[in-house]
């Protein structure tokens, strides 16, 4: 592989450029034979294609609003997403925030899609073996919550 040390910057940046193209010119000479339907099933639909999608059991209230002007953002879970467990996360007071978190005391995180407020327990870790739990968090360092909420990946909290 090559560095941006071995070249400039911008001839770094040409050659993957060009590494880019490359592959963007293979794939569409190997698409071309493909059927919309097929192609499709291999590399998505492309932007700016236009998707019919039809809505049940839509309040009353939706329609009579409805501003053709103003888009419309879909979201959806997955299966594992709509199911509920323990998540343990790395937490850390924020500085401006005033006052010291307290267990089982409210919160509201933001996790994906949803929004939600549930009642952290935090806890650090002895040796390596066991999570203590702690009345409060530490006042400059990281502690681990659990809470009850929609079980998610690692790193997929925005």
């Amino acid at each position: 592989g090559t560095t941006a040390d071995e070249f400039g910057e911008d001839d770094w940046y040409d050659a993957q450029k060009a590494m880019i193209q490359k592959q963007l010119d293979i794939n569409k000479a190997e698409f071309e034979q493909l059927d919309e339907r097929q192609r499709v099933a291999v590399e998505g639909y492309k932007a700016g294609k236009y998707a019919k999608i039809i809505l049940e059991g839509v309040p009353a209230e939706f329609v009579q609003k409805f501003d053709a002007k103003t888009p419309i953002i879909l979201g959806g879970l997955t299966p594992t997403e709509e199911r509920f467990g323990f998540v343990q996360v790395r937490i850390k007071r924020h500085r401006w925030h005033k006052k010291i978190l307290k267990t089982n005391d409210p919160l509201i995180f933001s996790l994906g899609w949803r929004r939600f407020q549930t009642l952290p327990v935090y806890s650090i870790s002895d040796s390596r073996t066991r999570n203590r739990m702690l009345k409060y968090t530490p006042e400059h360092m990281h502690c681990f919550g659990t809470f009850t909420g929609p079980s998610s990946r690692p790193t997929r909290a925005s």
